[in-house]
């Protein structure tokens, strides 16, 4: 399902002790998630933040996509432990991505050390950007937002709705995009070829369609080869964009279809 859960982490847990292997000592996990989207139910997060701290490990929980969720409960790690790094922004649910601002809620053993470090990295966010960020709580700001948010929703149904049609791509390799704004997708062994990955796709699209995908390299183990396999669709550019993008995705991919399958004979 594209995510992690106490039980994957649990079985490595469990591999590694076997095996004599170092431990684990820390774990970040963003939810929702950049590239997939897929987002961890409360229960699931309950039971990670669990087993993090009853392992000793700490946990980053990245949750810069809190906000921008569709038809799904979202929690924050700060319901289930005290002993849980929170990593949040106002780049994304609060559309504010060039002012770099960004806050953490820590264990308050690590006030100071994190203090110091702030302090010889950076000193603090430049005043103007936290003064800006104040006018995020108005009331006209949050139901500006919402309205992105529901934008982002529309996006997000066109590009599904336009992946469907396309049988050749399995449903099942689609990531769930339950929040955020991107579609994450597994192109399969039978669309690829060698030297025809999800690389060369993206790379062909933008050439022949002027239409920007990422692949999945930017986000994969690059000791494995899924990453040429995979591709992210960004919808948080505008719901008329999102409709040009797959109109012409859609008339690109039958040439596509015919590369991989001259490549393979």
């Amino acid at each position: 399902e594209f995510k992690l859960t106490a039980s994957e982490l649990r079985a490595e847990i469990e591999r590694r002790k076997s095996e004599g292997a170092k431990p684990i000592n820390g774990l970040i996990l963003s939810s929702p998630s950049n590239p997939t989207g897929a987002m961890l139910t409360p229960t699931e997060l309950k039971e990670l933040c669990g087993l993090c701290d009853e392992e000793g490990i700490q946990f980053i929980s990245d949750e810069i996509y809190h906000g921008i969720v569709y038809d799904k409960e979202e929690a924050t790690a700060l319901q289930y432990s005290d002993k849980a790094i929170v990593i949040n922004s106002f780049s994304k649910y609060y559309s504010m991505s060039g002012w770099r601002l960004g806050w953490m809620v820590i264990p308050e053993e690590l006030v100071d050390p994190i203090n110091r470090l702030q302090q010889n990295m950076f000193i603090n966010a430049p005043t103007i950007s936290q003064t800006a960020a104040l006018k995020c709580w108005d009331v006209d700001t949050l139901s500006e937002l919402e309205g992105h948010v529901e934008k982002y929703r529309t996006s997000r149904g066109i590009i599904l709705a336009e992946l469907a049609t396309i049988s050749e791509i399995d449903s099942s390799n689609i990531a769930p995009a339950d929040g955020g704004f991107y579609v994450y997708v597994d192109l399969g062994d039978e669309n690829v070829a060698p030297g025809l990955g999800s690389v060369a796709m993206c790379k062909t699209l933008l050439e022949e369609e002027h239409v920007a995908f990422t692949p999945g390299v930017d986000f994969e183990d690059p000791s494995g080869a899924l990453g040429n396999r995979r591709f992210r669709i960004s919808y948080a550019g505008g719901v008329e964009t999102a409709k040009r993008a797959m109109d012409r995705f859609h008339r690109f991919w039958p040439s596509w279809m015919e590369r991989v399958q001259a490549a393979k004979k």
